[in-house]
């Protein structure tokens, strides 16, 4: 079983931009689906037969909360293998049941704040079955002069495409797959999706059709040693000396996250926070954890206390108060403290 998460910015193809309308995206979906000389037919965890139209309707309503530039929704595939496919028969109602089970799963594996589990009905989601495929520019078989881009590819090529909301169905949370780890295992969800196909289905996967983690090479640790010395030599040539990081610490966090997307993604975004002017300086925590420290809150005590302090003072005391939201019409000494 082979799932994917479809990433836009490099799979290829502009249909999959999910950073407004899913309309594109399910024209595109619709348009293969009328290769296949079929008519177009969606699905979800509830319903058959919907179309295009209307899912397109749910997912772009539930977008509530959602900056311009965030993706409103994801892509995602589920390709069985051959063998796979020939075990159930090649029956497109069982698939639909799996991708069932399957988004339900997908549903589970958000980890929230506060512990919740979501389920399938807290996501917003609709998939179709495509019987075949066609040859890609970048297929072996193409570059090799086998075969020609739009050719059908032989044999049995059924798929699923889902396409699932950013948001959850309450439109209060966030829902990116392609986000941290501990908030969404996209290889967790993934093997789990294989093992689903055959408990399904009693189906033994052979070792080609199951999930294989990519390694590691550590072989090019030194080389990523060096780059990342360059990069902290470059952050702290920008910032003041209070702010600057200890190299070798840096290359341990690096190699305590086995050089992770999240390591390089807040390596970046301290490089630039150090070019803007404004240097993070909880660095440590940040490269760890892919999270920054939040600043530690002032008590109610210690506000009422610099309150006070202003009331008192002849002088300047607009200016402090201003900040505690007094308000016009009252007199000096009569503040509404925000807490």
């Amino acid at each position: 079983m082979y799932v994917k998460l479809i990433n836009p910015a490099t799979h290829g193809q502009a249909a999959y931009n999910n950073s407004g309308s899913s309309a594109q995206t399910l024209n595109y979906l619709k348009q293969e689906t009328g290769k296949d000389g079929q008519e177009a037919a969606f699905f979800n965890s509830e319903e058959d037969g919907l179309s295009a139209a209307e899912l397109m309707a749910d997912i772009d309503s539930n977008v509530k909360g959602l900056r311009a530039e965030d993706a409103k929704f994801y892509s995602l595939v589920l390709s069985p293998s051959e063998a796979e496919l020939a075990h159930i028969d090649n029956d497109g109602e069982k698939l639909k049941d799996y991708t069932r089970k399957v988004m339900e799963q997908y549903a589970q594996n958000f980890q929230l704040k506060d512990g919740k589990q979501l389920g399938s009905e807290d996501i917003v989601w609709g998939a179709t079955v495509h019987q075949e495929r066609s040859y890609r520019g970048t297929d072996p078989e193409v570059a090799a002069g086998n075969a020609k881009v739009g050719d059908q590819r032989p044999g049995l090529q059924t798929h699923v495409h889902v396409i699932v909301s950013a948001r959850d169905a309450g439109q209060k949370i966030s829902l990116n797959p392609a986000g941290r780890r501990n908030r969404f295992d996209l290889m967790k969800w993934q093997a789990g999706a294989g093992k689903q196909f055959e408990k399904q289905f009693g189906y033994t996967a052979q070792a080609h059709e199951k999930l294989r983690p990519k390694q590691r090479d550590a072989s090019r640790d030194a080389a990523r040693a060096v780059k990342i010395a360059e990069r902290v030599g470059g952050i702290n040539g920008r910032v003041g000396k209070e702010q600057r990081l200890d190299p070798a610490r840096v290359q341990q966090i690096a190699e305590g996250r086995q050089y992770d997307k999240t390591f390089y993604r807040m390596l970046s975004r301290v490089e630039e926070r150090s070019k803007s002017g404004s240097p993070i300086d909880n660095a440590y925590h940040l490269l760890s954890t892919g999270k920054e420290r939040p600043e530690p809150q002032r008590s109610a005590s210690t506000v009422l206390q610099a309150v006070q302090q202003a009331v008192r003072s002849n002088t300047g005391r607009d200016e402090q108060t201003e900040n505690i939201a007094e308000k016009k019409g009252r007199r000096s000494a009569e503040l509404d403290i925000e807490m």
